[in-house]
């Protein structure tokens, strides 16, 4: 298990990776409209980085599901949407009369998903979200759900690091991770986080 952080553009630190190096991309990119391009610009990096058969997982926005779809569908194979179901604590309430009570977590993977796998659920349930390191901090229920699909010895990739919550489930299960975290004050607080995750392990 290895972990490696990056501050900085995860568009241009992406172009710097291995190709075949990567068994899964877990991210939650930002929802708003202007930021909905990182979806399909980590995706054409994915479809080389990716290993045959490695997952590209992100929290997608309802709204623009369909965007979403055709542009990531471009470069990785569909494979489904999985349920991120939040129906304890305050929902957010759109602007359209929806009352948003779960998620789509959106599943693609690079050519083909390796067969003999066995089943697993759909959707998961979620508390609330903890916002107390990030703005748009999940909880770490989302990345402990995501982690399954992944090798046990494989290497997780978060471009948008936020707070490290992927990572967090990372070291929990002795997966090898990499992050990339563009703002200073958000990198730092996710290091500290990770750090002192690690130490407590080590210690127990």
């Amino acid at each position: 298990m290895t972990i490696k952080l990056y501050k900085g553009d995860c568009l241009e630190i992406l172009r710097d990776f291995s190709s075949d190096s990567i068994d899964a991309i877990i991210t939650d990119p930002p929802y708003p409209k202007k930021f909905l391009y990182l979806y399909e610009a980590i995706a054409t990096e994915a479809k080389r980085i990716l290993k045959r058969g490695g997952s590209f997982i992100a929290i997608t926005p309802h709204y623009a599901l369909p965007t979403i779809l055709e542009a990531v569908g471009k470069h990785l194979k569909y494979r489904w949407i999985l349920c991120m179901w939040q129906a304890k604590g305050p929902h957010p309430r759109m602007a359209m009369g929806m009352e948003v009570l779960w998620k789509p977590v959106v599943w693609w993977v690079k050519e083909a998903w390796p067969q003999g796998r066995g089943f697993v659920t759909d959707g998961f349930e979620c508390p609330s979200p903890e916002k107390g390191l990030h703005h748009w901090q999940q909880s770490l229920s989302w990345a402990q759900y995501c982690i399954r699909f992944v090798p046990p010895d494989g290497v997780v990739l978060d471009p948008l690091m936020g707070a490290g919550t992927v990572g967090i489930s990372c070291l929990d299960t002795d997966r090898s991770f990499i992050g990339i975290e563009s703002s200073d004050e958000t990198y730092a607080k996710a290091e500290k986080r990770l750090e002192e995750h690690l130490a407590n392990l080590t210690n127990r």
